[in-house]
């Protein structure tokens, strides 16, 4: 909404070789209450006054000796850095208006004038420019604070994860026994911290992804790919999380040789957040099934429980960012609430689309198609190496291994060729390197 007071403080060029049309118009304009109007009768300073002034309003006549108003729009847009103004054309030439409005006039006034009718119509156009440049200044004032806080998340997301990961594996190392063998109160409560560094680790990282996502920067290494070879993978690797839950995977339906192009990071990483939201809402001794089909001219992977399903009111911001089905207890199922978002972004990424068919109390599947590549899956001499991840570039220092068994599971112990110590530990308890 503008202030009327905004409106009466517009600045306006009344622009006229008629020196009555320019009296008449200031007139008009000042006992309505306008209190900046300029004018002038020599088009050829229009373009320089509006450079100077910047006027939300031109008032400009069309028929004028030496330069006519079609000239003086023409030389406006061509200085159109400076800010192309709001032009109400006048004329008394019917044949001009259409003319001057595909020109770029926003309006036009008839001659002779009707002063209830002038007045409108300025008022109406400056109302409609003001709303429009508060709109843009708001936009800008929004595109700078969501920079900011996507530099800001960045950081701290950045800073924060370095040290998290350090405890988080030095805590390992206590919970695994390296150092001695631990009290079982003790062990409790660095199991609980162990467990809660893992927590804030995958919530930054998924704050990260999220971030990347919408600035456009989250990177993809596409490959032709074989789906089904990607997909016992991952069952593999997340058999260790099922088991924790009581819950057993199987892939029910394969397409042997079924191939994509996808990122087999990103794909894992979808897989992945499907596969364990269905662990985490199955009940005790029950499966979660993985399927791949042909549908269409595409693959379809599927990934259904038997859970409670899924409530009415979840269902249409399933995909919003920091949705969660358990939100009356966010502690109950863990989790950031940003899973399927991301996965959600990725299989769009890849051209895909993903869904989900849910009833309360009964069996969930969440799905998603991909394209079918006919590429051939690039062998291990020709295949790009996969990006290097924070231990693969740690482990390059790494000359030798071993393995320290305890009361308290398996460490695998790293001598580096740097550092301070040459020697550090990491715990290695089953089911839990991925």
């Amino acid at each position: 909404m503008v202030a009327e007071s905004d409106i009466l403080n517009a600045s306006i060029l009344i622009v006229d070789d008629q020196a009555a049309n320019v009296r008449l118009l200031e007139r008009l304009l000042r006992n309505a209450g306008y209190a900046c109007v300029a004018s002038t009768m020599n088009p050829h300073e229009v373009c320089a006054l509006h450079r100077k002034s910047r006027y939300d309003l031109i008032l400009l006549d069309l028929q004028m000796p030496g330069l006519d108003g079609f000239q003086v729009m023409e030389g406006l847009q061509t200085n159109a850095a400076d800010g192309y103004p709001l032009v109400l054309v006048i004329t008394a030439q019917p044949g001009h208006k259409l003319r001057a409005l595909q020109a770029g006039a926003k309006d036009f006034i008839s001659k002779p004038f009707d002063l209830v009718e002038v007045k409108a119509r300025i008022h109406n156009l400056l109302e409609a420019r003001l709303q429009h440049k508060t709109l843009e200044n708001n936009n800008q004032v929004l595109e700078r604070l969501d920079r900011t806080k996507s530099e800001f998340v960045s950081m701290v997301s950045h800073e924060l994860r370095t040290p998290l990961t350090t405890i988080r594996d030095s805590l390992g190392v206590l919970a695994g026994g390296v150092a001695g063998v631990l009290p079982d109160k003790a062990r409790s409560f660095i199991e609980i911290a162990h467990n809660n560094c893992e927590r804030l680790i995958r919530l930054i990282n998924d704050v990260l992804d999220i971030e990347n996502i919408e600035s456009g920067q989250m990177s993809f290494a596409l490959r032709p790919l074989d789906l089904m070879e990607l997909i016992d993978r991952t069952v593999k690797a997340d058999a260790g999380f099922a088991a924790q839950h009581d819950v057993r995977l199987q892939v029910v339906a394969a397409e042997p040789g079924a191939r994509v192009h996808a990122d087999p990071d990103r794909l894992t990483q979808v897989m992945t957040n499907l596969i364990s939201n269905a662990c985490k809402f199955s009940p005790p001794g029950s499966t979660v099934d993985i399927a791949v089909t042909r549908e269409g001219g595409r693959l379809k992977v599927a990934v259904a429980d038997y859970g409670p399903g899924i409530s009415d009111e979840f269902i249409a911001r399933i995909f919003q960012r920091f949705s969660r089905a358990d939100s009356s207890d966010p502690r109950q199922k863990g989790g950031t609430g940003l899973g399927l978002s991301i996965a959600k972004a990725i299989v769009e990424r890849l051209g895909g689309e993903i869904g989900f068919t849910a009833e309360k109390g009964k069996a969930t599947t969440f799905y998603f198609f991909l394209p079918e590549c006919a590429e051939p899956v690039a062998t291990a001499s020709d295949a790009p190496p996969p990006r290097a991840s924070r231990l693969t570039r740690f482990a390059a220092g790494i000359i030798s291994a071993d393995l320290h068994a305890s009361d308290g599971g398996t460490a695998v112990i790293l001598t580096a060729s740097t550092g301070p110590t040459g020697r550090i530990v990491f715990p290695c308890n089953r089911g839990s390197v991925r």
